[in-house]
């Protein structure tokens, strides 16, 4: 996936959880769970912190966003 291409699918992401109807519960996350899994598809472990710093430093927040939303 080509650069462009990945920031307009983080944006579109942005968007789509802006219209996520909320839900109380842990049932509520599962959608923005699923959400954040789909942008790290398009932010792999492969990418190269000195190649693409911030690529990687988007990787790293939704990492840490998952951690945090994810059921202990």
């Amino acid at each position: 996936m080509t650069h462009d291409n990945r920031w307009a699918n983080l944006v579109n992401t942005a968007f789509l959880l802006d219209q996520t109807p909320r839900q109380a519960g842990p049932e509520g996350l599962q959608s923005t769970l699923t959400m954040i899994q789909s942008a790290l598809e398009v932010f792999p472990a492969s990418i190269d912190p000195v190649d693409d710093f911030e690529g990687y430093a988007v990787r790293r927040l939704l990492l840490a966003l998952q951690g945090a939303l994810s059921p202990p």
